[in-house]
C-alpha cells in the first residue's frame, strides 16, 4: 500500500456549484487543511456561515499498483464527491475517516475531483446541537491510497481491514486475536498472511502464518502468545510492542505495522484499575479547534495539546464529542493516556429518524478506525442526551448503541455522560458498563458544594456503580480579576478558586473513579455571549490560541505531578485597591516561602498544594516572591487608589449568560423567596413543568410567547426548552430573579393542564 497526501492546490468556493458550471467561476485556491468558520465561527452571534461550498481539484496521476483510493480523514459534516462527472458517494457524519475506489473511473491525466461539503442542520446528522461551533470544510488530510489487486480491505466503514484483538492479558501472558480482513480485485489467488510481535528493539518475540486461497474476499484469523509481556502501564510506562501484518504471493502485496500496548483493565464498585493497579483517572476534556484556525489542525497542533496535557500532569483525556484525528489517537497511544472515545450523538435525538441510524453508522466507523488504539478504553454513546428530555426513542437508541459496541468490541467497556438533572435512579444510569455525569454546581446551579450532598444521593441510590466526573468546571476570563471572587463573576481567581474546592471534594470521594475537568482549552461556541467575550466557551484551563495558562492550569499541576513545581498566582491582577491582599501559590512542596517587597513575610505548609499569605501593600509598586527550596517564582502588584474597572464585566455585559431571560412585564424583582413561597397545584402548569409542555396548551403558549420572546428565539431554545423553568432559573438566577420566578409560577398556576 501506498498513501499519497492530497492537500495541495484545491480551488474553494463558499456555494455550490454546478458540475455543468464549474468553468468561468471565482475561486480561491487553497491547501488543505481547510475550514469556511475560523473566523465567523469564534465572533459570536451565531451567524456563522453553514451552507454548501464546493471544493475542486484538478489532477494528474499515473498509478503504480492496480487499485486507487481517494481517502478524506474528516469532512464537516455532509459531504458528496464527484470524479469526472461521477458521484462516488454520500458520507454523512463529520468526523470519520471514508475512502472511495477511484480505479476505474481514475484517468492518468485531466482530472477533475469535486466534493461539496454542506455544514447546515440535517436532522439525520449527529450532532443535530449543541455548546460548539460546527465548522464546515475538509478539515483534516486527504490522500490518495495505491494498493495491489489484492490487499488488506479498505472497503468496510472507513477501517483498515486488521483488527489487534487483545483477548487475555496478564502479567504473566498476553494473548492476541489478529482479524485480517482481505479483498481480491484480480484472479483467484494464492495467499499468506504473517503477523509478527516486535519489541522495542525490533526483535521478534511471537508470529504466526496462515495461507488461503482468494476470489474475491476472505477473513482470517492468526493468534500470536507472549510469555511475561511487558505491559503498557499509561503514562507511567507507555510501552508499545509493534504487530506487524504482511500478506504476500510470491511477493510481498500489502504491510501494515500497528503499535500496540498489551493491558487488561477492569473496574469494581469504586475504582479502575489498569494492569491491576488502582488508578485513579485524572483527566482533562478536549476539543480539537483553535483561534483563527478552527478545526483545520496540522501535526504541530495536536502535538502541542498532548504537550500541555502532558504538562499539567493528567493521565486520561475524554475526546469530546466525536472522533478525533487519527493522529492524536497515535500520540496518546505513545504517550499512555487513558482515553474515553466518544461519538456525538449529543444534547437532542432526531425528531425524523427514531431508529438512531446515523448514530449507528458513526459508532460503527468510530470502532471499526480506532479499534487498534490501545489508549482506548471506553467508547462513549452519548453525551446530555436528555438536555431536551426524554423523547424520540432516546432510550431504545442508547439500548441500540450499547449492544453495537458491545458486539463490535467485547474488550472495552461502554460509558455514558449524563445530563446532570438526570435522576440518579434512572434506566439509563445503569446501561452502559460504566459512566458518569456532567456537573457545573457553583455556575448553573447552586454552590460548589453541591457537589457533597449530591454524591452522598447517588450512593444511597447507587451502592454498587462506580462513577465519574465527566464534565465539571466554570467560566473563568484571564483579563478578569476580582479581590472577592464570586460565580459568575467570569474572574480568574473565581475559576481557580471553584476548581479548588470542587477537586478537593471529588478527590475524597472514593467511589469516584475518575474526573474530567470541562475542559483542558477553551473553545469556540458561536451562540455564546457572556463575560464581556462572544462566541467563547471560557472554561478552559488554557486559552483558546494555547498561549496562556489560567492559575488553575497550575493548580491541577500541583495536585497531579510529582516534578517540583511552583507557581504564584494572580500575576495578571497587578492593579490593586485594597490595603491588604491574599497571596496564593500552588506548588507540590512541603512549604513555600512569602517574600513582600524581598522581606521575608511567612513560610507556609499546606496539605492540599494550596499556600496563602496575607500581606499589606505599600503605596506604589510591590514585588512580591515566593520560594520553595530551588523554585523561585514572582509578581508586581500596583497599590493603586480605585478598583481597576477594566478587571470587571463590563456593565452591558452583565447578566448574560447562556439563557438569556428578557422578560416582558412588571415582574416586581423585590419579592423575596423567604416571604413568598413557591406553591404548586399539580392539576395546573407550573416552574417544575417544562417550556416545550407548557407551550403545547393554547392558553399557556400565548403567556409564555410574549414572556420569554427573546428565550425562544435563543438558538439552544429547541434543546434547553425541554428543562423545567426551574432548572432554567438554575442556569440563570441573575438574569431570572425570584420575582419574576414567582410571577410567572403564579400567572401558569391559573392555567388548567
Amino acid at each position: 500500500m501506498k498513501k499519497i497526501r492530497f492537500n495541495q492546490d484545491w480551488l474553494f468556493v463558499k456555494q455550490e456549484i454546478g458540475l455543468d458550471q464549474l468553468d468561468g467561476q471565482t475561486y480561491e485556491h487553497l491547501n488543505l487543511p481547510h475550514t469556511w468558520n475560523n473566523l465567523d465561527g469564534q465572533d459570536g452571534g451565531n451567524d456563522y456561515f453553514r451552507t454548501i461550498s464546493t471544493y475542486i481539484k484538478h489532477f494528474n496521476h499515473q498509478k503504480t499498483l492496480s487499485r486507487v483510493f481517494i481517502e478524506f480523514e474528516g469532512v464537516n459534516s455532509v459531504s458528496n464527491v464527484y470524479l469526472n462527472g461521477k458521484h462516488l458517494g454520500e458520507h454523512k457524519g463529520g468526523y470519520s475517516t471514508f475512502r472511495y475506489d477511484i480505479t476505474d473511473i481514475l484517468l492518468s491525466k485531466g482530472n477533475t475531483l469535486v466534493v461539496y461539503v454542506d455544514n447546515k442542520h440535517h436532522e439525520d446528522v449527529y450532532p443535530l446541537a449543541a455548546d460548539f461551533t460546527f465548522y464546515g470544510g475538509i478539515y483534516r488530510d486527504v490522500y490518495l491510497v495505491e494498493t495491489h489487486d489484492l490487499a488488506f480491505d479498505l472497503t468496510y466503514h472507513g477501517g483498515r481491514g486488521i483488527y489487534v484483538s487483545q483477548v487475555n492479558i496478564s502479567d504473566a501472558k498476553a494473548e492476541l486475536s489478529v482479524s485480517v480482513y482481505l479483498k481480491n480485485e484480480g484472479q483467484k489467488e494464492q495467499a499468506t498472511v504473517s503477523v509478527e510481535l516486535l519489541d522495542h528493539q525490533g526483535v521478534v518475540v511471537a508470529k504466526d502464518k496462515q495461507e488461503t486461497q482468494i476470489t474475491d474476499q476472505a477473513h482470517l484469523t492468526l493468534s500470536l502468545s507472549l510469555n511475561n509481556p511487558h505491559l503498557w502501564q499509561g503514562i507511567e510506562d507507555p510501552y508499545l510492542y509493534d504487530v506487524r501484518v504482511t500478506l504476500s504471493n510470491r511477493e510481498l502485496h500489502d504491510s501494515k505495522v500497528i503499535p500496540t500496548g498489551l493491558r487488561y483493565f477492569s473496574f469494581d464498585h469504586e475504582s479502575f484499575y489498569l494492569n491491576g493497579k488502582k488508578t485513579r483517572l485524572n483527566g482533562v476534556s478536549r476539543h480539537q479547534d483553535r483561534k483563527d484556525i478552527g478545526n483545520a489542525l496540522s501535526k504541530e497542533m495536536h502535538e502541542e495539546d498532548i504537550r500541555l496535557i502532558k504538562e499539567i500532569g493528567a493521565n486520561s483525556i475524554r475526546l469530546a464529542h466525536y472522533q478525533q484525528a487519527d493522529y492524536f489517537y497515535d500520540l496518546c497511544d505513545q504517550e499512555g493516556f487513558v482515553i474515553w472515545a466518544e461519538i456525538p450523538y449529543i444534547s437532542m435525538s432526531s425528531k425524523t429518524d427514531f431508529q438512531g441510524s446515523n448514530a449507528l453508522s458513526q459508532m460503527k466507523e468510530l470502532i471499526i478506525q480506532n479499534y487498534n488504539h490501545s489508549s482506548i478504553i471506553m467508547w462513549g454513546i452519548s453525551n446530555e442526551i436528555t438536555i431536551a428530555g426524554k423523547k424520540n426513542n432516546v432510550d431504545e437508541i442508547l439500548v441500540k448503541l450499547n449492544t453495537l459496541t458491545k458486539q463490535l468490541d467485547p474488550y472495552r467497556v461502554t460509558t455514558m455522560a449524563q445530563v446532570s438533572m438526570l435522576p440518579t435512579d434512572d434506566f439509563q444510569t445503569t446501561l452502559s458498563d460504566v459512566h458518569g455525569y456532567n456537573h457545573y454546581f457553583g455556575w448553573y446551579s447552586g454552590v460548589v458544594e453541591d457537589f457533597k450532598g449530591w454524591l452522598a444521593d447517588y450512593r444511597v441510590k447507587q451502592p454498587l456503580r462506580p462513577l465519574s466526573l465527566s464534565e465539571y468546571g466554570v467560566e473563568g476570563i484571564h483579563t478578569l480579576h476580582s479581590e472577592t471572587p464570586k460565580v459568575k463573576d467570569y474572574s480568574e481567581e473565581y475559576h481557580a478558586l471553584w476548581h479548588e474546592k470542587a477537586y478537593e471534594i471529588l478527590e475524597n470521594t472514593p467511589f469516584v473513579w475518575g474526573t474530567y475537568v470541562w475542559n483542558m482549552f477553551a473553545f469556540a461556541a458561536d451562540f455564546r455571549d457572556e463575560g464581556g467575550s462572544k462566541g467563547m466557551n471560557n472554561k478552559g484551563l488554557v486559552t483558546f490560541d494555547r498561549k496562556i495558562k489560567k492559575d488553575a492550569f497550575y493548580y491541577y499541576q500541583a495536585r497531579w505531578t510529582k516534578t517540583p513545581m511552583l507557581h504564584l498566582t494572580q500575576k495578571r491582577f497587578i492593579d490593586r485597591a485594597s490595603d491588604t491582599i491574599l497571596l496564593k501559590a500552588y506548588s507540590n512542596q512541603d512549604s513555600v516561602s512569602f517574600y513582600l517587597n524581598d522581606v521575608l513575610i511567612e513560610t507556609v505548609t499546606s496539605l492540599n498544594s494550596v499556600f496563602q499569605c496575607k500581606v499589606a501593600l505599600k503605596s506604589g509598586t510591590n514585588s512580591v516572591k515566593v520560594i520553595s527550596g530551588s523554585l523561585q517564582d514572582e509578581a508586581v502588584f500596583n497599590k493603586v487608589s480605585e478598583a481597576n474597572k477594566a478587571y470587571e464585566v463590563p456593565e452591558a455585559d452583565r447578566n448574560k449568560g447562556v439563557m438569556n431571560f428578557n422578560m416582558a412585564g412588571n415582574w416586581f424583582d423585590q419579592i423575596s423567596e423567604s416571604e413568598n413561597p413557591i406553591v404548586i397545584d399539580p392539576k395546573y402548569f407550573s416552574v417544575h413543568d417544562s417550556l416545550h409542555v407548557i407551550m403545547e396548551n393554547k392558553q399557556a403558549n400565548a403567556f409564555v410567547s410574549v414572556t420569554f420572546k427573546d428565550l425562544i428565539n435563543h438558538p439552544f431554545f429547541e434543546m434547553l426548552g425541554g428543562m423545567s423553568i426551574e432548572q432554567l432559573r438554575n442556569m440563570s438566577k441573575d438574569g431570572f430573579p425570584y420575582g419574576a420566578y414567582f410571577k410567572f409560577n403564579e400567572a401558569l398556576q391559573k392555567i388548567k393542564k
